[in-house]
């Protein structure tokens, strides 16, 4: 006899709660395989299961699910359950990079400023780090603020990035109001030395990293951002190949 999945909305025990996501995930419902993996990579209703957690996980990263590829790039990042390995939390932190996971953007964007897996290039990280910052990572805003307190020079192309300090505080301000906690003592300490007109430049800065207007944001990339369309071509070969 066939077990049916329950559709009624009584408390059922935990069995039956995977049995449902189950019955979802294996006619293909991408929620359901993301929902699985992270089910059994937390514990959540049953018991641990890291193996099972990454099989469901590379299911609904293989359906082009980008929680699932920012989350499986973090594995590989990190080494977790997994052999660390570079070159794989490269290439699916960029491809939910690609489709806007304010995340992988932020890790790919870390990988990118230390040649981690790929070559490194600062104007591809510091692009990656505004994208993210856009959609309101903390982290990202304190690290885009990093790079515009030192400057940089990009390891490719001609970009350079001069050192601003009015630049620097307005990230340091949006991070710290983010909930980055290190970012507010950076701010303290840089925002009393600015001059007058570069504090009313950093609140004009600080307005266009704000993402409460589209209008302001659309603006923002597309006169500041620096795109980077050879990030979509890379395969895993040729990521292979730059890392020797």
């Amino acid at each position: 006899m066939t077990r049916e999945p329950y559709h009624d909305t009584e408390l059922h025990n935990s069995d039956d709660i995977v049995w449902n996501w189950q019955i979802l995930a294996e006619t293909g419902n991408i929620q359901a395989q993301l929902k699985l993996g992270l089910i059994y990579d937390h514990g959540d209703e049953t018991v641990r299961d890291p193996t099972k957690a990454l099989s469901w996980y590379r299911k609904a990263a293989d359906h082009g699910n980008a929680d699932a590829q920012c989350i499986l790039g973090l594995k590989y990042y990190k080494g977790r359950h997994v052999d660390v390995d570079y070159l794989e939390a490269a290439h699916y932190f960029l491809l939910a990079a690609d489709q806007g996971n304010a995340d992988a953007q932020l890790f790919l964007a870390m990988m990118f400023e230390s040649g981690q897996g790929v070559m490194q290039n600062i104007e591809a990280a510091f692009s990656l780090y505004k994208k993210s910052s856009l959609q309101g990572n903390a982290l990202a805003q304190f690290s885009l603020g990093m790079l515009y307190e030192q400057g940089a020079n990009a390891t490719f192309g001609s970009m350079v990035i001069p050192a601003d300090r009015a630049r620097a505080v307005a990230c340091y301000r949006i991070a710290s109001a983010s909930g980055n906690l290190a970012a507010r003592g950076y701010y303290e300490a840089l925002a009393e030395q600015l001059s007058p007109e570069d504090r009313n430049r950093a609140e004009s800065f600080a307005s266009m990293l704000d993402i409460t207007g589209a209008e302001t944001i659309n603006h923002f990339v597309s006169s500041s951002s620096i795109l980077i369309p050879f990030l979509k071509k890379k395969s895993k070969l040729v990521y292979r190949a730059n890392m020797g």
